[in-house]
């Protein structure tokens, strides 16, 4: 009986560190972009759309997020805005590049995106919450 409850203890307290450990963790890729000329933040959100859809679709796992976010303070550059991407690991992080290049629905919501606006800079982040 004792070796039982020591099991359990044993178990608990696995999920309790798993779970701090994983709290808000990730990656977060931040793209700074500029709108080409012609095009709107609602070209922008369209295609953004479909890729946050056709990925989670195509890495495994999924849960892959995206914002769309512009400055309310500092740099109000007209057109300027970011993407910033969550991914919950560096493999699916690795994987949505492989199917965004590989899959022929993905190269073309990739075009679409590049259509709307020009990412110049892109950084990827290891993040955790403090």
């Amino acid at each position: 009986m004792k070796s039982l409850s020591m099991k359990i203890m044993i178990f608990f307290a696995t999920i309790g560190i798993w779970s701090i450990s994983n709290a808000d963790s990730g990656y977060r890729a931040v793209n700074s972009c500029m709108l080409n000329d012609g095009k709107t933040m609602d070209d922008v959100r369209v295609a953004n759309s479909k890729w946050v859809e056709f990925v989670n679709e195509n890495v495994e796992g999924g849960n892959i997020t995206s914002h769309i976010i512009t400055s309310v303070v500092g740099d109000m550059t007209p057109g300027k805005f970011q993407f910033v991407d969550f991914f919950p690991s560096l493999e699916s992080w690795a994987a949505y590049l492989t199917v965004i290049e590989s899959i022929p629905e993905g190269i073309a919501i990739d075009a679409e995106i590049r259509e709307a606006a020009d990412c110049a800079e892109s950084q990827l982040y290891k993040a955790e919450e403090s």
